[in-house]
This record gives structure tokens, C-alpha cells and sequence, in this order.
């Protein structure tokens, strides 16, 4: 009796052990979690003025890297107490209860590896991430006393990986725009991304593809004032366009000396029109001038950097080639915004009676490929709307009724305005 009175006794102890061996790593693991989850706070330097436990977890995370080791030390020793008194026990089970080694063993390996991931690994963590601070305070005093008796080894290990970091060639591969594409589509696709969401990153990747010529306000649309102009008359323009900036121009818009802000005009609301006479110029805000070929995220930063939210674009001769806004850089990331002020825009198509569809001339070479389904635009093309298209196939100002062929397409012109091309019919061949 008193062998097995001995055997059992043992066999309490080591399940004792193994259970001590789980809870001591488990002790590790969600100590490694909560403090580098404190690490990558901003604020964690805000500890070293705390209380005993605060400056204990300041003093740790101070060396990243020796923490880490001191923690990575401690949780493998108790994995291979509880492996080796793991086995130990498997050996008195066998003793014991007779039962063959491939059942005990297999038993002991589920097990034990259960036990290890979930009670040691995974759960612990799980609570850490949930509360990081308040799992720091608790084990702060236990870790930061195997620090201390791990000291010697645990700087050799650090000096170590950093040594090693210095040796092993780093890795060249870059994440491609392709890349964040095909994850944005992934995500999309299983559901983690909305398709606005989705469209908002693929439009982020392009951003700086585009050039600031692809989406400007055009010369012709351009609605700015004169030096010359009255009061009645600018108020009036502000009234009817509800703009908040307004270019401001000598004898044509060549020749723009500023930007002249609509609440800059707000104190002569009251005054009368006719008695007074301004000089814009001295009202006038500095412009912001940049060429075409200005990419987005340049001209974003430029935009930063000025404190400005309006630039005119000008050709390589000084001329004013188009006008492009805040409004219009952030409209190419998250699409079309409109504000209290705005009226509601009419469709740049309608349905043709014969087929296809009566176009405006300014509308972009982009939507006639998604309203027909062709691919029409290419990386090389001068032009972006749908009337210089036909300008660069006709090479002068084309008359009304006239057609011309391009890429599966036959566009006719219906009307002109002011010696430019206004509407256009466009249908697909065949």
C-alpha cells in the first residue's frame, strides 16, 4: 500500500507542477502582450512619474528588446518544466493504470498541447489585449524581478538579435499599388470592405497618377472678375455662382493678378454700390500657379503649403489654360460632393431618340467609355473631354450636323455655343 500511496502522491505533485508550469506561462505570454500593446501608445513615458507599478513598466519598456528576451526566457522554461514533468507523469499513469504507452501518450499530447495554447497562449493574451493596463500593474513587480536575475542573459540575447539584424539582408520587396489593389478588391469580394470603401482606396492608389490637366476647370468655364468690375457687379457674381473664391483678372484672363475671397467683399454689403469704388487688387489674395502636367499629391501639398485652396494652370507660354480647387482633388478621392449651395447639375447625357446618346461636349472621355462599354482613351491622348476629341480629329471648329468616327463610335455634332462645340450625339457603330 505504500507504494501506491507514493506513486499516487507523486502523481498529485506533478499535476500540480504541470498546472503551476501553465499558469506561470500564461503569467508570460499576457505580459508580453500588455506591455507592448503599452509600448505602442504615445503616452507610455507618462509612467515614469506614476506610482511604484507605473515606473516599474516605464523602467521595462525602456529596453524593448531585453524585456522581451527576459519574457521569451521565462515562458520557455515553463513550457519545458511542463514537457518534462509532462512526461515524467505519462511514465506513473502507465505504472499505474496499466494501460498501453501509444494510449497514454497520445492522451498526454493532446493534452498538454491543448493546455499550453489555450490556457497558456491564446486566452491569456486575449484578456491582455482587452485590459493592457491593468495586467502591466499586475505582473509588473514579477517581471521586473526576472529582469534583474536574467540580466547577463538576457543582454547577450538582445546584443545578439541585433548583431544578426545588422548581418541578415533585408528584404527589397515593396507592396505595389497592384498590390493594395488586388487586397482592396479581396476585401471587397469577402465582405470586410464596402464597395465605397473600396473605391475610395483605388482612387487613393491613382491619386497621384493624375495630372492636374485630367480634371481642371476649363479656360472657357472659368468665371472670374475684372479689376474694372463694380461692386453691384461682384456681388452679383458671388449671389448667383455662390462661390467662396473668385480669380481675378486684367483685360482677359492671361493676365491674373490674385484670388479674391467672397467673405473679403462681406463689408461693403451694406455700403451703396454707386458711391463706392473699390480696387481689387488690394483685396486680392496671392495666386497659386502650376502647369498641367502637375500631379495630385504634388499639387496637394502645394496646396498645404500655401494655405491656399484654389490654383491656376498655365501653359508652358504664361497663358491660363484652366482653374482647379480643393474641392475638386478631394472629389477625386471620394467622389462627387455637393453642398447646400449647389444646384442640382443636369445629366451630361440623355437618351437619343434614334439610339444612343446626346452628350455635353465637355464631358469626360472616362464616362463615355463606362456609358458604352468601349475603350476609347489611352495613356498617350491630348485631350480629356468628348469635344476635343472631335477638335483633335477634325483640327478646327467643326460645323453642326458633322460627323466623325472613332473606336466603334460615331459622334455628330447637334449644336455649337459661342464658336465651341456644345452638344454631341453619340452612338455605337453597328
Amino acid at each position: 500500500m505504500t507504494g501506491v500511496d507514493t506513486t499516487t502522491t507523486a502523481v498529485i505533485v506533478q499535476i500540480l507542477a504541470v498546472l503551476l508550469g501553465l499558469y506561470v506561462g500564461a503569467i508570460y505570454s499576457a505580459a508580453e502582450v500588455a506591455f507592448f500593446k503599452l509600448y505602442s501608445l504615445p503616452n507610455f513615458q507618462e509612467y515614469a512619474s506614476g506610482d511604484t507599478q507605473d515606473r516599474w513598466i516605464h523602467r521595462l519598456l525602456h529596453r524593448p528588446n531585453r524585456l522581451l528576451a527576459t519574457i521569451l526566457i521565462g515562458n520557455t522554461v515553463s513550457n519545458v518544466v511542463v514537457s518534462i514533468v509532462a512526461a515524467s507523469l505519462t511514465v506513473q499513469l502507465i505504472s499505474v493504470f496499466a494501460l498501453p504507452k501509444l494510449v497514454i501518450f497520445v492522451v498526454e499530447f493532446l493534452v498538454i498541447s491543448f493546455s499550453i495554447l489555450i490556457l497558456s497562449e491564446i486566452a491569456p493574451k486575449w484578456i491582455a489585449l482587452e485590459n493592457p493596463r491593468k495586467v502591466a500593474r499586475s505582473y509588473a513587480g514579477f517581471i521586473y524581478i526576472q529582469y534583474w536575475l536574467f540580466h547577463p542573459f538576457t543582454r547577450l540575447m538582445a546584443d545578439s538579435a541585433i548583431a544578426l539584424e545588422k548581418v541578415v539582408p533585408k528584404s527589397t520587396s515593396k507592396v505595389t499599388s497592384d498590390d493594395l489593389r488586388l487586397m482592396a478588391q479581396a476585401g471587397h469580394e469577402d465582405g470586410s470592405l464596402k464597395q465605397d470603401e473600396r473605391e475610395i482606396i483605388e482612387n487613393v492608389i491613382e491619386f497621384g497618377t493624375i495630372s492636374a490637366k485630367e480634371i481642371m476647370t476649363s479656360r472657357v468655364d472659368i468665371e472670374a472678375i475684372s479689376v474694372d468690375a463694380s461692386l453691384e457687379e461682384v456681388l452679383d457674381l458671388i449671389r448667383r455662382k455662390g462661390y467662396s473664391r473668385l480669380p481675378l483678372y486684367e483685360n482677359d484672363l492671361d493676365t491674373i493678378h490674385g484670388i479674391l475671397y467672397s467673405k473679403d467683399v462681406l463689408p461693403f454689403l451694406h455700403v451703396n454700390p454707386e458711391e463706392t469704388t473699390i480696387q481689387w487688387k488690394t483685396l486680392a489674395r496671392k495666386a497659386l500657379f502650376i502647369p498641367p502636367t502637375k500631379k495630385l499629391d504634388e499639387l496637394l501639398t502645394d496646396f498645404q503649403a500655401e494655405k491656399t485652396h484654389m490654383a491656376i494652370v498655365v501653359d508652358e507660354y504664361g497663358g491660363t489654360e484652366g482653374l482647379i480647387t480643393m474641392d475638386d482633388l478631394l472629389e477625386e478621392i471620394v467622389g462627387d460632393m455637393a453642398d447646400e449651395s449647389d444646384e442640382e447639375e443636369e445629366k451630361s447625357y440623355r437618351p437619343h431618340r434614334q439610339g444612343g446618346f446626346v452628350c455635353d461636349a465637355r464631358m469626360d472621355l472616362d464616362e463615355v467609355e463606362d456609358l458604352f462599354g468601349l475603350e476609347i482613351t489611352s495613356a498617350d491622348d491630348e485631350f480629356e473631354s468628348l469635344g476635343g476629341l472631335i477638335y483633335h480629329l477634325t483640327e478646327r471648329i467643326p460645323n453642326v450636323g458633322e460627323k466623325v468616327t472613332y473606336k466603334g463610335l460615331v459622334c455628330t455634332v447637334q449644336s455649337l455655343s459661342k464658336k465651341r462645340i456644345a452638344k454631341v450625339w453619340v452612338r455605337a457603330i453597328g
